[in-house]
């Protein structure tokens, strides 16, 4: 399952207030009430009804929205500052209720009169909203230009806590354009900023991200151990909000542990706390994950009627989330047979993601991160800059005063600068070189993307195909065809996530290859015991697409052949390979009833897939023999 990312930071990353809406009333709100209900001066009243609306926007947004209104009526005349503020208050009451675009249009405001005023902390503040809520809506350029605007401003003049949050966000915003590792990195950054402030908020955050990206890498242990250290932060200021987060994300972990009922009672958990909340775009994260997971169970039904819920919600319109709905949506009525709404919903996901997803908004992503990078370079080289300005006037003072002695350190002097000059210009092209790297990695991480989706299209065509065909024949040859297709579509997924872009990590690849061949043939781990051992063999791109196309051939013919109904063990299948210093071995073996004698002397009877595998060892120069001693055991050495 990949996770989608894009709520990792969108839901915990961007917490500016401390208390959440499902928090007890409190001193501090008792002592502003009171004030306010008392005889006081209206400047005293003015300033506690800001304070207490400022206050109240993630624990109650609806009486923070009619503070705000009584401020408009009753107290703010015609000063800006005082309006800009309401406006804050507005803008997150709304935001809370999920309520995205009139929250969006309350901040483009505000940004819009800090511009004019040249106000730059709250330009950078209110393009820290912008920039957040975009990201929830799907609009990944005008998101990435107002978290790149925030980031510019906080390095120079924001808090060590702002910089925090900006990493946090930026993070998601990375792994929501599908760059997992430097979102990755961004997380753990900001991690360690957190730690430093002690903020048990921020701490809280970054750990449910990092949670949600182990998960998403496969490494569990991880996963497990950040989102109890989430849970462990949120006690600080224990919400049911917060909650709402853990259960959901700790249901993710339990589904790709294949933890199917946990994950359903996590998931079934966050969703009747969020359904007392206020953010129906939490309460669609619900829905969607309960439509994933009741798939996964098998309750179409129940699935199909959560996943229809999320277009229910107006107010934020999420493309990403709509997007995510139409995938499961096709997925289960695929598998309930209903064919036709299935391609309906499939369509409907691949408009949206392209979307969202175009050549244009990755090349303008690309572009302005670069852009972003640049400009810290170039204050970087500013600031050394004015320091080699100040070092230089206190050495011609110096000079004055010792001139003779000083000769020979104004030679030293210029040949430091003419080294350093130097050092410059390698510096300038080594940093040329890592930018056009990194353009080349992405790059070829995209077409990877691309490849994979493409051939996953290709697979589901097919697969769909197959519903419609009656012949066996036919039904068998569009099935083979299939899992050939899914074995490259694989390998490509395996490129994109992975860190190397031209070499495979041969056990993931064989593990993710072995699933999908069980799962066309709809056999599982306790069907047929499985056994893979290829660790810490890797091998390059060009030669693992003709080796997964012989085990796919291999594993196939096993499970087709190897066990009748009548057999009485139950069925093995080893796959090994290994590496030497110059040649990998392979061997694929079952314990079934063996292959034909005539076929392994005279080759006679071959199918096409024989043929293939035949055809596959040649073109990778690999000898190739065959054993039937208690099954049928194929071997392979392969020449580096």
């Amino acid at each position: 399952m990949k996770i989608n990312c894009i709520f990792l930071s969108l839901c915990l990353g961007f917490n500016l207030l401390s208390f959440c809406q499902d928090a007890p009333v409190d001193a501090y709100q008792d002592s502003l009430q009171s004030i306010i209900d008392s005889d006081v001066s209206k400047s005293v009243k003015k300033e506690s009804l800001f304070l207490l609306g400022e206050y109240l926007v993630q624990r109650d947004p609806d009486k923070a929205e009619l503070i705000a209104e009584d401020l408009k009526a009753n107290f703010i005349k015609n000063d800006s500052n005082e309006i800009r503020r309401n406006n804050y208050i507005f803008a997150a009451s709304h935001r809370w209720h999920g309520d995205y675009s009139t929250a969006l249009e309350y901040y483009r405001g505000i940004n819009s009169y800090s511009k004019r005023n040249k106000d730059s902390l709250d330009i950078a503040i209110s393009s820290h909203f912008i920039g957040t809520i975009s990201m929830y809506l799907g609009n990944n350029v005008e998101s990435q230009k107002h978290l790149l605007e925030a980031a510019e401003i906080y390095d120079v003049v924001g808090t060590a806590k702002q910089k925090a949050r900006i990493n946090n966000t930026l993070a998601g915003f990375y792994l929501n354009v599908d760059q997992l590792e430097k979102g990755k990195q961004q997380y753990l950054k900001a991690l360690k900023q957190f730690e430093v402030l002690k903020d048990s908020t921020g701490l809280a955050s970054v750990n449910a991200n990092l949670g949600m990206v182990y998960t998403d890498l496969g490494e569990y242990e991880k996963a497990e151990y950040h989102l109890m250290k989430q849970k462990e932060y949120n006690v600080v200021f224990p919400t049911l909000r917060e909650m709402g987060f853990h259960h959901d994300f700790l249901g993710l972990l339990r589904q790709e542990q294949n933890r199917l009922d946990e994950a359903y009672e996590e998931h079934l958990k966050a969703l009747k706390i969020r359904e007392n909340l206020s953010s129906t775009y939490n309460l669609c994260e619900s829905k969607i994950h309960m439509g994933e997971i009741l798939i996964k169970l098998e309750r179409y039904d129940e699935a199909i009627n959560q996943l229809k819920d999320v277009f229910s919600f107006e107010e934020h319109e999420s493309l990403n989330q709509e997007q995510r709905a139409y995938d499961l949506l096709a997925e289960a009525y695929e598998k309930q047979g209903d064919y036709k709404s299935a391609l309906g919903n499939f369509k409907a996901y691949k408009t949206m993601t392209d979307s969202i997803y175009s050549k244009e908004s990755i090349e303008i992503i690309a572009e302005k991160d670069a852009l972003y990078n640049q400009h810290k370079k170039d204050a970087e080289i500013a600031l050394l800059s004015k320091e080699k300005e100040i070092s230089e006037t206190k050495l011609s003072r110096s000079k004055s005063i010792m001139i003779i002695s000083f000769i020979g350190l104004g030679l030293l002097t210029i040949a430091a600068l003419a080294l350093l000059k130097l050092n410059r210009k390698i510096k300038s092209k080594n940093e040329t070189i890592s930018k056009a790297l990194k353009d080349r990695e992405l790059l070829l991480h995209e077409t990877h993307h691309r490849v994979k989706n493409n051939l996953q299209m290709i697979s589901s065509l097919l697969n769909l195909q197959s519903k419609y065909v009656k012949d066996d024949n036919v039904f068998e040859v569009l099935q083979n065809g299939r899992n050939r297709v899914q074995s490259m579509a694989i390998l490509h997924k395996n490129l994109y996530v992975g860190e190397d872009l031209n070499m495979v990590n041969i056990q993931h690849y064989f593990e993710g290859l072995v699933d999908s061949i069980l799962n066309s043939y709809n056999k599982t781990e306790s069907d047929v015991d499985l056994k893979i051992d290829a660790d810490k063999v890797t091998m390059d791109v060009e030669s693992v697409i003709p080796l997964g196309l012989i085990v796919n051939e291999l594993i196939t013919n096993s499970l087709k052949h190897a066990f009748p109904k009548d057999i009485k063990s139950k069925p093995e299948i080893t796959l090994k390979m290994s590496e030497r210093e110059d040649f990998y071995t392979l061997r694929v073996s079952d314990n079934g009833v063996g292959i034909q004698n005539d076929i392994i002397e005279n080759g006679k009877k071959e199918s096409f897939g024989q043929r293939l595998i035949r055809s596959l060892s040649k073109k990778l120069k690999a000898s190739m023999s065959v054993t039937n001693d208690n099954g049928t055991s194929v071997s392979f050495v392969l020449p580096k």
